[in-house]
């Protein structure tokens, strides 16, 4: 529905970013809803059931580096080229603060 109504613009929703792009709907009772269409759903003989995901961000944790850096000569150009391994990666620390809904259609 949301694709179909006019909250597509971006300029309605006072953000920069469009809310077909970011996935972000807006704010209900202080928490940020998302719409993705990574979260799966379960079809048994009748119902559809979606896995619904939320929690606090003190939940998890990020960690980002980058671990190794070269040069080297460009073969089509006059300059250098830099390349990187970048590693990242997640983890739950604090499994109380995330929750799953199933919610049925």
């Amino acid at each position: 529905m949301i694709k179909k109504s006019d909250l597509r613009d971006a300029a309605l929703t006072a953000d920069p970013v469009s809310i077909l792009r970011n996935g972000r709907i807006g704010s209900i009772d202080r928490f940020t809803v998302y719409s993705s269409n990574h979260v799966g759903s379960v079809t048994d003989s009748s119902n559809t059931v979606n896995n619904i995901l939320f929690g606090h961000r003190a939940a998890l944790t990020f960690a980002s580096q980058i671990i190794r850096v070269e040069t080297l000569r460009a073969e089509s150009t006059f300059g250098d080229l830099v390349r990187g391994l970048h590693v990242y990666g997640f983890k739950v620390i604090k499994p109380e603060a995330l929750g799953v809904l199933y919610a049925m259609r």
